[in-house]
């Protein structure tokens, strides 16, 4: 690192600039400038660079001294940067196949998705059609007998026009609770029951609506909507409860 410069350094150092910079029109060369570039090597002549390395040695050796020394010439620093050299090559070989890779992966995950998606609209298609199928299936014209509560409760639908697409059906708390599907009533004693009704009824596919009345008198709060999906999925999670 300090012997003199000869004529021959210079003539192998402007040689080896010329053919990394020619290099470079065609691929990035080692010596080639980037964004990062701290100093412009190939402005530099031989000398410029070797008093430039110097100085940034003897930096590191004062930073770095239990990894740098001159005692052995800064022979670990020449054994590190013969191994970058010799395996930069490698290295970028690598990285192009990991990024070959992801890439990859990345084209099957999108194809992946995009079956998937197809998938679920062709499921969510034939779930609404067997719903509405379900729904407007037509079956015997069942009796209905006069003067019950169903036969008031539809009568009143059909005097107002407010007929639900679906049918709706009128039922006293007490009925559902000895059928085992009404469990409680919040701010209703079991006493209370037998005069308080609830309605469900249907008008778009797939949703069904809850609606409490006192006589014709409708209670405050008390409706809500229930989609079958939500129905559905607590039969799946073996919900027994629904709130």
């Amino acid at each position: 690192m300090v012997k003199p410069i000869t004529t021959e350094d210079e003539d192998r150092w402007a040689t080896l600039v010329r053919d990394e910079l020619s290099l470079g029109s065609r691929k990035r060369g080692a010596y080639s400038e980037s964004s990062t570039s701290l100093l412009d090597i190939a402005s530099m002549t031989y000398a410029e660079l070797k008093r430039t390395a110097l100085e940034n040695i003897l930096q590191l050796e004062q930073q770095q001294h239990h990894l740098l020394t001159r005692h052995n010439h800064y022979q670990d620093l020449l054994n590190a940067i013969a191994i970058d050299i010799r395996t930069k090559h490698r290295r970028r070989i690598q990285r192009q196949r990991e990024l070959e890779g992801v890439r990859l992966t990345l084209a099957r995950l999108n194809d992946q998705s995009t079956y998937l998606e197809l998938q679920l609209k062709t499921y969510n298609d034939y779930i609404e059609q067997a719903m509405v199928t379900l729904q407007n299936k037509k079956g015997k014209k069942r009796f209905l007998m006069p003067f019950t509560k169903q036969w008031d409760h539809e009568r009143e639908l059909q005097r107002s026009g407010r007929v639900p697409k679906f049918g709706s059906f009128k039922y006293s708390a007490q009925d559902l609770a000895n059928r085992g599907i009404l469990v409680s009533w919040r701010g209703f004693t079991e006493r209370q029951w037998a005069h308080i009704d609830l309605t469900i009824s249907s008008n778009e596919v797939g949703v069904f609506m809850l609606e409490g009345s006192n006589g014709p008198i409708g209670i405050p709060g008390a409706s809500a909507q229930v989609p079958l999906d939500d129905l559905l999925q607590a039969q799946y999670n073996n919900t027994q409860v629904l709130e």
